[in-house]
C-alpha cells in the first residue's frame, strides 16, 4: 500500500471551477501521480445535505485519473471522503 500525495491549496477557498483547474495542474504537474487529496470545495458535488461527521474530521476530495490519451491525465475522478489530522 502506498500513501496518497496530499496538497495544500494554492488559496483558501476555491471555486468549483477553480479546483478542476487545479486538478488538471497537478496531473499535468506530476505526471507520475495517479491520484491525490486535496481541500474539499463546496458545492463540487452538486447541491447535497453533507452528512454530519465527528469532530475532529473535515471533508476532503480524493481524485484520481480515469483516462490518460497519449500520457494526457483526460479523464478524472472525484471523491468525497472525510479526514483527520494526525495528533501526536
Amino acid at each position: 500500500m502506498e500513501p496518497i500525495s496530499r496538497i495544500k491549496p494554492s488559496k483558501a477557498v476555491m471555486t468549483v471551477d477553480e479546483a478542476v483547474a487545479a486538478d488538471r495542474k497537478y496531473f499535468d504537474e506530476n505526471p507520475d501521480e495517479d491520484e491525490y487529496i486535496r481541500e474539499f470545495v463546496p458545492g463540487e458535488f452538486g447541491v447535497v445535505k453533507l452528512p454530519e461527521i465527528p469532530p475532529g474530521f473535515r471533508y476532503a476530495t480524493h481524485v484520481s485519473v480515469t483516462l490518460r490519451v497519449s500520457g494526457q491525465p483526460v479523464g478524472r475522478y472525484r471523491q468525497l471522503m472525510t479526514i483527520c489530522e494526525a495528533s501526536n
